[in-house]
């Protein structure tokens, strides 16, 4: 099967967990005999074609729909928001001869996938890596802002092309990340499919057993989204600890919040960040082994790679109970605890249970390992092309 993967943007500088289920995915796919290409945008990369482990990518420019567009802003919207134009894609898939379309991007991108998948019959599926439509109403205001005040043209430009389909509804079918999104889209649409995010646990595994319980550790863009704010202001409470945040700054006003915080709360010495690390780095691999405790606050987790990422290193995991991550906990209580990120004192709470029981410390870093390995990527890769064949005789 000749499958062509979509999505907004594919940067190995600047990774994010959409590019990591996805050149995961590609990989696993491309192993079992399938055809497999990635098609981009140009955002975050100056390189138009390249090839890595065997997989050819393609990127495209993007034109973000609003006046005026300065080069400061269209790279904002590369890293977070953006909703482009991309000339040239869909005659790319086009001519590729692509048997299933899975675009991994919203907006005008799905769009234009369906209308090419229309042209060509054949199947494309939409997949929500984000949350879809249940962003908090804060997150989305946050998306919205670094546009606000300029003209839209891209409504105009719509309207002329006569785009009307509906996203994700009008694809042949829609793959969740997480376990709530899909209850949702069930009963609303024939073809949905639950996959959660993988790990590759060989690569995680031997972390360091005898753990202490200073050091904690968050893999996650540096993004409100992701709520380090509450790990920074949490760290007075529970002296001696330490934070370590691994991740991208995809909105930079935050990461100097996050400092600015640090300092007056006076824990500028105990907090630091590594920026972003390649998946499966050394690196990464790293920083998880140096680390005992995982925590992400997220305020709203679709599914979370990172709790797995830790899990199969031997971390015992404090984690957010919303969205898919949320029930990814719940279905693994032994390697998890969970707390509200919105309730007051929740965070602290969890903290400390773990940080104060040895035993508890131990015992969760020792179930995670077995939970992670329910989340092989080659597992996963078999259910999604079952899906894919699914479609093609319906």
């Amino acid at each position: 099967m000749k499958i062509a993967h979509v999505l907004r943007r594919l940067s190995f500088e600047a990774w994010g967990g959409t590019e990591q289920v996805v050149w995961n995915l590609a990989k696993a796919q491309r192993a079992a005999g399938h055809e497999v290409r990635l098609f981009a945008t140009e955002a975050l990369c100056g390189v138009r074609e390249e090839e890595r482990e065997g997989l050819q990518v393609h990127r495209f420019p993007r034109v973000y729909p609003w006046w005026p567009m300065p080069a400061q802003l269209a790279g904002e919207l590369d890293r977070k928001g953006g909703n482009p134009f991309v000339p040239g894609l869909g005659r790319a898939l086009r001519e590729w001869g692509a048997e299933t379309i899975h675009c991994h991007a919203m907006g005008r991108m799905a769009e234009l996938c369906i209308r090419t998948a229309e042209k060509t019959g054949v199947p494309v599926v939409v997949s929500l890596h984000g949350g879809g439509a249940k962003v908090p109403a804060a997150e989305a205001e946050s998306l919205r802002a670094p546009t606000r005040g300029r003209v839209p043209w891209g409504k105009a430009v719509e309207i002329a092309l006569r785009w009307n389909r509906r996203v994700p509804e009008d694809a042949d079918g829609i793959v969740c990340v997480g376990a709530d999104e899909a209850g949702y889209w069930e009963g609303k649409h024939p073809h949905v499919l639950f996959l959660p995010n993988g790990v590759d646990c060989r690569t995680f595994s031997g972390g360091n057993r005898n753990r202490g319980a200073a050091r904690l550790l968050c893999v996650a863009r540096i993004d409100r989204q992701k709520n380090q704010m509450a790990l920074v202001e949490a760290l007075p409470r529970h002296p001696g600890t330490t934070l370590r945040c691994v991740g991208p700054a995809t909105q930079p006003d935050y990461l100097e919040e996050l400092k600015a915080r640090a300092g007056a709360l006076g824990v500028a010495d105990r907090v630091s960040f590594a920026g972003g690390l390649p998946p499966g780095s050394p690196e990464l691999v790293a920083e998880y082994r140096n680390a005992d405790v995982f925590v992400l606050a997220s305020r709203h987790e679709p599914f979370g790679i990172a709790v797995l990422e830790a899990w199969a290193s031997g971390l015992p995991v404090v984690a957010g109970h919303v969205g898919g991550m949320g029930a990814l906990c719940d279905a693994h209580p032994e390697a998890a605890l969970t707390f509200e990120p919105d309730r007051a004192g929740a965070l602290d709470a969890a903290l400390d249970r773990l940080l104060r029981t040895p035993s508890l410390r131990r015992d969760m870093g020792r179930a995670g390992p077995k939970a992670a390995q329910d989340y092989d990527w080659k597992r996963l890769s078999a259910k999604l092309i079952a899906f894919y064949r699914e479609l093609w005789h319906d």
